[in-house]
């Protein structure tokens, strides 16, 4: 009487690996989401960081520390960022956004950023008077541009965006879709 052996036979290895191997492709992509959405999450910390770090600096000195969003080298009164992940774009197309420079001032609160827009209100019909106050009929007008930053990852269409408030604290970080 022949004894029973114990294991797998060639087949039921194969048939077991093809399995795993179907479950892996199927898996895959949404790994590379989840790394995706890892690597936006990691940048709006770190630009969050990078914010918060240069108000304290501001307040420290006593000098004005400036925030600028290109590559540099920190020195004291000056921080520069920018992703560090090549799938994480600063979104400057999304409405309200700008990366212009950031300057807190000596106590730690941000100076108010303008831009000039089309008045949507001009009359070319009617004459502009510059030197009144406020000017008549002007062709362009300034506007505030609020602290708000937009991060973006094309892959998985997913934005954060941090906003600050008006004495520079982060105030809140939304998610949100790519514009």
């Amino acid at each position: 009487m022949r004894k029973k052996e114990n294991g797998f036979t060639l087949i039921e290895l194969m048939v077991t690996i093809a399995v795993l191997a179907i479950i892996a492709m199927m898996a895959a992509p949404s790994f590379g989401d989840l790394i995706a959405k890892r690597h936006l999450d990691t940048s709006i910390r770190e630009l969050s960081l990078v914010l918060s770090d240069a108000r304290a600096q501001a307040t420290t000195l006593r000098k004005n520390v400036t925030v600028k969003f290109e590559s540099g080298t920190n020195t004291a009164e000056v921080r520069y960022w920018i992703p560090k992940y090549d799938d994480v774009d600063m979104n400057s197309n999304a409405r309200d956004v700008d990366f212009s420079d950031v300057v807190y001032s000596s106590v730690g609160v941000p100076q108010q950023r303008t831009k000039t827009i089309d008045n949507e209100n001009y009359d070319k019909n009617q004459t502009t008077d510059l030197t009144t106050i406020p000017p008549t009929n002007p062709e362009k007008i300034e506007v505030l541009v609020p602290l708000k930053f937009e991060l973006c990852n094309s892959e998985i269409k997913q934005s954060r965006t941090i906003t600050l408030s008006m004495n520079g604290t982060v105030e809140k970080i939304e998610s949100g879709v790519c514009s």
